[in-house]
């Protein structure tokens, strides 16, 4: 009995060592974010890896970011897009809350791209991106319309 409790203590120790390794990680990835953004001081540029390397996208050239499958995407004006190893939450807070605001749990926008705002047929409203044959769905939440059409209007 007590060999079974000793391998089990030693087990535990093992996983509690590796998950403040991970913290440590974690904790260092979050200083690095921090020391990028201060509150004056939004990315401008991100590196994205690609088959042939890293490119490097201006937030001039993004069209929307989105998170599907637990995979956050930019989405360029030519329809590209590239996976970002970030959740929609640390993207948000390094983009520019004038030119850029997250409209629901998946979108994040830049003003420049919005057209216009639409009904849906369920009392949803949309937000419709310029060049909107090619656009996706995007509800606004209802707990954040407010605050988008007050970002569109300039008064947020």
């Amino acid at each position: 009995m007590s060999r079974t409790i000793a391998i089990e203590l030693n087990e535990a120790l093992h996983k509690l060592k590796e998950q403040e390794q991970e913290i440590t990680r974690l904790r260092r990835e979050l200083r690095k974010y921090q020391l990028m953004v201060t509150r004056d001081n939004y990315r401008e540029r991100f590196c994205v890896n690609t088959f042939k390397g890293e490119k490097v996208i201006s937030t001039s050239d993004v069209r929307y970011i989105v998170s599907e499958n637990k995979c956050t995407y930019i989405v360029l004006h030519d329809g590209s897009s590239f996976d970002i190893n970030m959740t929609l939450t640390a993207m948000a807070a390094l983009l520019n809350p004038r030119s850029f605001m997250r409209v629901n749990r998946k979108y994040i926008v830049p003003l420049g791209q919005v057209e216009r705002f639409e009904q849906d047929i369920n009392g949803k409203e949309r937000l419709i991106l310029k060049h909107g044959h090619k656009s996706p769905r995007i509800v606004i939440s209802r707990d954040n319309k407010h605050n988008v059409h007050n970002w569109v209007k300039g008064t947020l």
